[in-house]
């Protein structure tokens, strides 16, 4: 027996409001069953027999209706056959279930979750969902992210030459250097990461709507940065090298030296809070690290007055609304950063050094401060770096930061110097 699919409106299951709902007559085998749909009709939808007038109405119960007959034409007719009329419906719902898979534009989820993000996580956002669709070939529906996907992903990662952003030509260049093990944690990390948001966001598990049902990272594990041991700090000639030579030095190469020395005296200031960090009042500069200040209770506040010593170098880049004019001479602190760093590795290669970054200025600050030859309080290093000591996280909550001391230990640290 052919199976038939037509919609039907059932006069006595009209509601008190005189609302009503089209309903799917499935006949089989002489038998039928009624599949309520959510198109609702009321009187004005109706002639007066009871019919269908309405040409919106018609059009969305006939699509319901194709729909189903759709499937029905697809089975097997020795299945037909063996079904009855109930196991026909069980049937055509399954694989409608199937057909209306839930999509989501991965990589276009993982862009606007990158605009949520603090400057340098957005940019890593964005880097590795670039790097994920260059592994595809595409943009990625999340159902396409897979265990063996991510596998492959991980891999590709490890044989992709680094890519750069060159602000000159506005693309990604790529370069001899391959990527770090760190790189491929970081980005599977990041993939993880939108993966989780995404199935938090659209499955509503209280409704029963699970519509990214399987976490494959319960089964894919990705792999875990690995912080280098190695002291990332520079001996305390080369900074004094750097304020021997720097009044000869020009051009990026000059910039890079001077804001890594600012850094140093401003107590390892970070260069994206240097970029958008406001005056200083009475010589003391009040901000925010940008990097912690979402972690920590206090935000992690600091005061950092300015010694003499420095004050000169600071002149030469003095902004008119900020700290700093580095506001003015870059897009962003990313395009900062990217100059700086190309800068130090001028003025590295021209005394035969071994590389650093930026960030060295932190670190060295921190082990001169530790070392014997200053022999400030660990603790107080700490302060200065506004780091979290679990041991004494209680503490902090009653007792209040005392920054001359902090600042006395600066003193400490920079008169090592000639200036």
């Amino acid at each position: 027996m052919a199976i038939t699919v037509d919609y039907v409106i059932l006069p006595h299951l009209k509601k008190e409001d005189g609302t009503n709902f089209i309903r799917l007559r499935i006949t089989h085998k002489r038998k039928s069953k009624y599949i309520k749909t959510n198109i609702s009709v009321t009187s004005e939808h109706l002639t007066r027999s009871g019919n269908l007038k309405n040409q919106g109405k018609i059009d969305l119960a006939d699509a319901e209706v194709r729909k189903w007959r759709g499937i029905v034409d697809k089975m097997p007719t020795l299945a037909q056959d063996e079904m009855d009329v109930a196991e026909v419906v069980g049937y055509i719902k399954a694989k409608i279930v199937e057909e209306e898979v839930f999509r989501l534009n991965f990589a276009e989820y993982g862009l606007e979750l990158a605009k949520t993000k603090k400057d340098a996580t957005s940019w890593n956002y964005k880097a590795a969902v670039a790097c994920l669709c260059r592994y595809f070939g595409h943009q990625p529906d999340i159902s396409e992210i897979t265990v063996r996907a991510m596998r492959g992903f991980e891999d590709f990662i490890r044989k992709e030459p680094r890519i750069i952003h060159n602000a000159n030509v506005r693309d990604f260049i790529p370069t001899k250097k391959m990527k770090t093990e760190n790189a491929v944690a970081k980005y599977t990390g990041i993939i993880r990461a939108i993966y989780k948001s995404a199935r938090m966001q659209f499955n509503e598990p209280d409704q029963g709507l699970m519509r990214i049902p399987v976490d494959i990272f319960e089964y894919y594990k990705a792999p875990s940065i690995v912080y280098s041991s190695e002291p990332r700090d520079i001996p305390a000639e080369w900074v004094q090298m750097m304020i021997d030579q720097r009044k000869d030095l020009t051009g990026r190469e000059r910039l890079a030296v001077d804001t890594f020395l600012m850094s140093f005296c401003l107590m390892g200031m970070n260069l994206v809070d240097m970029f958008s960090c406001g005056r200083a009042k009475d010589d003391v500069i009040h901000y925010y690290r940008t990097k912690t200040k979402d972690k920590k209770a206090d935000r992690a506040e600091m005061y950092v007055r300015i010694e003499p010593c420095i004050k000169d170098v600071m002149q030469m880049y003095k902004g008119s609304d900020l700290l700093f004019d580095f506001s003015k001479r870059y897009v962003n602190s990313n395009r900062m950063t990217t100059a700086v760093n190309a800068g130090l590795r001028q003025w590295i290669a021209r005394n035969n050094l071994e590389d650093f970054t930026f960030y060295s200025a932190r670190h060295t600050w921190a082990t001169l401060g530790a070392s014997k030859q200053v022999g400030v309080d660990v603790a107080m290093i700490t302060e200065g770096l506004s780091h979290s000591d679990a041991s004494r996280k209680m503490d902090m909550v009653y007792i209040r930061k005392d920054w001359e001391r902090v600042w006395d230990a600066n003193v400490k640290v920079l008169g090592l110097f000639r200036w």
